[in-house]
């Protein structure tokens, strides 16, 4: 039995080979104020490419090319930093790379190469799981605009204090989503992502005011507002701060910050901590070493994440790598030899590089000196913890089992929030150095040292699945996967 024909239906699923095109509408004003909304002819038009280049381009209407690997990276990077809660159970980390991976697959399909909300979404779900979903989508396409525009890993309001940032930050109940530092121009980026089926002006407006941050930013910061839409098709209205950028932009490469830049590497490391857990928790038999070419210069400022099946460097490594080969062989042909596994319940594969990988080992260690000096300090936060977390804790463990209700619950969980976020802050410097020192013996190492295991080569791309990655993450999907539906007579 075929759907009814009705107009603006469609069922087919975003998927691994998916390519699509995005409309952004960017514009600029000082102070900032969220330019009107764009009317559905206005969106049809856009058409213009996106400049290829580090910063944020001048103001138009721009249609940018993408696929669905881009914006399955995003929603894995993006969001508050959760690592603390569990490096002692990492295989939950599994679980909420399925939560921020799903609900991308359930609200949106593609009709052409325009992404469209679902017709459940639209008419059939409830209003508070279109709220949440907005949110959702929201937060990922403002990691995926500012990954386009060069800004690379986002950090979580909530969960550090931006570089530069005064005190009072800790305390402001309403701060904007995200912050990072951009590697071309060392200028910090304040973000504040919103999103909903039809994104109006009062949420963008709230967002502009979310984004006033006044002397909580004394340093010169960039202020982006990024707003997406869900009406007729997925679309972005981008506002920024300030007039566009003359001159050339620092020639500083990605490559060069990471090994200067202690804070721009704690950055990557904090984004990419759910897949180190992941992978971390993976039965060991299931972790491959797959052999991915480096980048060109020139290829790291055209995307922030290239697409194996195109990229030269990885088919000219991949010719010269045997089955037998290991991770060794690819160092010596000067490629890069990422740590990958499947991660169950979906159609994903992640990898990470040596040296991410060892930088987000010690920053776990870190994270758990945290945890243990808020359960040390104020162990009356961690009341709530699962009890295999506590085990060891017989005083705490042992304290009888109290109702609370949910106002109470959802304060003592910001209170502990809070007061991690504060041991954090306090001990930055000692995540500084060990981050580094993660990465700089990780880079120096094999996987025997880090992981006690010499893990045998697997060529995803032989296996059905499409890659991406960049210097030190890698993703891969599955060209057909499991859930996709087959046309049945």
């Amino acid at each position: 039995m075929q759907p009814p024909a009705w107009a603006g239906t469609v069922d087919t699923p975003l998927s691994a080979p998916d390519a699509f095109d995005v409309p952004v509408f960017l514009r600029r004003s000082s102070p900032l104020a969220p330019a009107p909304r764009p009317t559905p002819e206005t969106v049809a038009l856009a058409h213009q490419p996106l400049p290829r280049g580090a910063g944020i381009p001048a103001d138009g209407a721009y249609l940018v090319g993408t696929t669905w690997r881009a914006l399955l990276d995003a929603t894995i990077a993006v969001g508050r930093d959760i690592s603390s809660w569990i490096t002692a159970t990492p295989r939950l980390a599994r679980h909420e790379i399925k939560a921020r991976r799903y609900p991308l697959s359930a609200y949106l399909v593609l009709a052409g190469r325009e992404v469209v909300p679902s017709v459940v979404y639209t008419h059939g779900t409830e209003s508070s799981t279109r709220t949440a979903f907005g949110y959702h989508v929201g937060m990922t396409m403002a990691q995926w605009a500012c990954q386009t525009m060069g800004l690379g890993p986002t950090t979580h309001a909530e969960s550090a204090v931006p570089q530069g940032a005064a005190p009072g930050w800790v305390k402001t109940p309403s701060l904007p989503d995200l912050f990072g530092t951009h590697p071309a121009t060392s200028e910090l980026w304040l973000v504040e992502a919103k999103g909903s089926r039809r994104l109006g002006m009062g949420p963008r407006t709230k967002g502009a005011q979310q984004l006033d941050v006044g002397a909580l930013v004394p340093v010169a910061h960039q202020k982006v507002l990024c707003g997406t839409s869900l009406e007729r098709r997925l679309f972005m209205m981008i506002d920024v701060e300030g007039d566009p950028p003359t001159g050339d932009p620092d020639n500083t490469s990605d490559e060069e910050t990471l090994q200067q830049d202690d804070e721009a590497l704690l950055e990557l490391a904090r984004s990419r901590m759910l897949t180190y857990l992941a992978l971390s928790s993976l039965p060991r038999d299931g972790l491959r070493v797959t052999a991915v070419g480096r980048p060109e210069e020139e290829a790291t400022r055209r995307a922030p994440i290239r697409l194996l099946e195109s990229d030269g460097p990885t088919a000219e490594l991949r010719r010269h790598v045997t089955p037998d080969s290991g991770d060794a062989d690819i160092r010596q042909r000067h490629g890069l030899d990422m740590l990958t596994g499947r991660i169950p319940g979906t159609d994903l594969m992640l990898g990470m590089s040596r040296r991410l990988y060892g930088a987000c080992r010690e920053l776990a260690y870190a994270e758990r000196r945290v945890i243990a000096r808020v359960r040390e300090e104020r162990p009356m936060y961690m009341d709530e913890l699962p009890r295999e977390v506590q085990r060891q804790e017989t005083e705490v463990a042992q304290r009888p089992e109290r109702q609370m209700s949910d106002r109470v619950r959802e304060e003592r969980a910001a209170a502990a929030q809070e007061y991690a976020r504060r041991v954090r802050a306090e001990q930055l410097n000692d995540q500084l150095r060990s981050v580094r020192r993660g990465f700089t013996m990780g880079d120096s190492g094999s996987w025997t040292h880090l992981i006690d295991l010499t893990p045998r080569l697997a060529l995803p791309s032989e296996e059905g699945f499409l890659e991406a990655a960049t210097s030190d993450t890698y993703l891969a999907v599955e060209e057909e996967a499991l859930d996709l539906d087959t046309d049945v007579e």
